[in-house]
């Protein structure tokens, strides 16, 4: 039997709040059985669509096989850009083979149907790939399927500085039209008061971070990966027990990785699967924007920086960290 908790139904601020949102929310929490991080996981909440209720048991029931791998991150993170790169090593770098489906299809995104309703479970699509199989969520730790914790899955999880997943997030929400507000402080109010997908972000980040050094746990930073790929990708070899990558095709997977290259990828960019299969995506929707570190600099205003960042350090100051601990200088 699964235990489970939803805890309260998000109380919406005012109307404007409520306006901006189109769906009502709620903030969904689990005891966290077997996770080695030990705390109060009652007190972890995640806010997600109402319509959650339909998905939630199927996700955290979710049968795994041995050799399964997950990626978990918050949203845009990096995580398709992860997806590839541990796809790859776990197909012993068919080039070839990734060409065939995108990327969402050869490693599914088990929340997809929470998200988006009455659309084809993607658990199910699961079932019929082959071993082994490579599954992304954005579930915080407490949500994600509990045999990941009984069986010690293998888990990678992508970490990016907050500022520039607000300033990514709020492009991929708005032109996906799951946030209707009209600017970065509406949004920026929304995010740090936990009324945006997925959030509280820093609980999902630190939870993790401080997991980092259990064996079944690779944990990584968007920014590392800009700084130096191919490390992460040997050090992701070693990880996933794959052989070390040669010069040659260590320099091919870069190049595959690239962010230009992803990009120009239809089965890693994924603007036109989304606007064909999402109900009121807009025109200025791209799946992929920017992809650099310091977006932020240029899109927030220094009121809105210094207002994330004191929020920021709030709640790191409780347990004892700072954002550089986690991300180095930014």
């Amino acid at each position: 039997m699964v235990h489970r908790n939803i805890l309260k139904t998000l109380d919406h601020k005012s109307e404007n709040t409520k306006a901006r949102l189109p769906y009502m929310v709620k903030r969904y929490a689990t005891e966290g059985r077997n996770i080695p991080l030990k705390k109060n996981w009652s007190e972890t909440w995640c806010t997600l669509p109402a319509h959650f209720d339909k998905v939630f048991e199927e996700i955290l029931n979710f049968e795994l096989r041995k050799d399964d791998v997950f990626v978990v991150t918050f949203m845009k993170c990096g995580t398709t850009w992860m997806q590839e790169c541990a796809w790859l090593l776990l197909n012993n770098l068919d080039f070839e083979k990734s060409k065939e489906a995108a990327v969402m299809i050869r490693s599914p995104f088990i929340d997809f149907h929470g998200i988006v309703p009455d659309t084809p479970s993607p658990i199910e699509m699961c079932k019929h790939l082959a071993s082994p199989r490579l599954i992304k969520t954005h579930m915080p730790a407490n949500l994600v399927p509990l045999q990941i914790w009984e069986k010690k899955q293998k888990l990678i999880y992508v970490a990016r500085n907050v500022k520039d997943v607000i300033v990514s997030s709020y492009h991929f929400v708005k032109n996906l039209d799951l946030w209707r507000g009209n600017s970065f402080p509406e949004y920026v109010e929304d995010f740090l008061n936990n009324e945006i997908l997925y959030t509280h972000f820093w609980a999902h980040i630190v939870d993790f971070w401080k997991m980092r050094h259990e064996p079944f746990i690779f944990f990584v930073t968007y920014e590392e990966m800009k700084r130096d790929l191919p490390a992460v990708l040997q050090r992701l070899c070693d990880f996933l027990e794959r052989p070390q990558l040669n010069q040659q095709e260590l320099e091919k997977t870069v190049a595959h990785l690239s962010f230009g290259s992803m990009k120009k990828n239809k089965n890693t960019n994924l603007t036109y699967l989304l606007k064909e299969n999402m109900p009121g995506v807009k025109e200025d929707f791209q799946f992929m924007r920017r992809g650099i570190v310091g977006s932020f600099k240029d899109e927030l205003t220094p009121e809105l920086i210094a207002k994330i960042d004191k929020w920021t350090a709030d709640f790191l100051g409780q347990h004892g960290i700072r954002e550089e601990d986690i991300f180095g200088k930014l």
